[in-house]
């Protein structure tokens, strides 16, 4: 298990994700969007930012290389 800082667009509380090696980014995005849900309104179409660059949603936690308690920023497709 990796826990990892995730940042939702339009949050105010950083939180902190548990991934599993072989969970896509794109259900490590749901399980963010799913623990700010009371504060923050699900969007179907989002990014996931990691060091200033999009990660491909299709890949593993594990392919992409990140290490325990990284950052991660969860934003709307027209958000930076």
């Amino acid at each position: 298990m990796i826990p990892l800082y995730g940042f939702l667009e339009g949050d105010t509380i950083g939180l902190i994700v548990l991934a599993y090696e072989h969970e896509t980014i794109r259900e490590i995005a749901d399980k963010l969007q799913q623990s700010a849900s009371l504060r923050v309104a699900r969007r179907e179409s989002v990014r996931v930012l990691y060091k200033g660059r999009v990660l491909d949603p299709s890949l593993t936690v594990g392919e992409s290389a990140l290490a325990p308690l990284e950052r991660i920023d969860v934003v709307g497709e027209s958000g930076s």
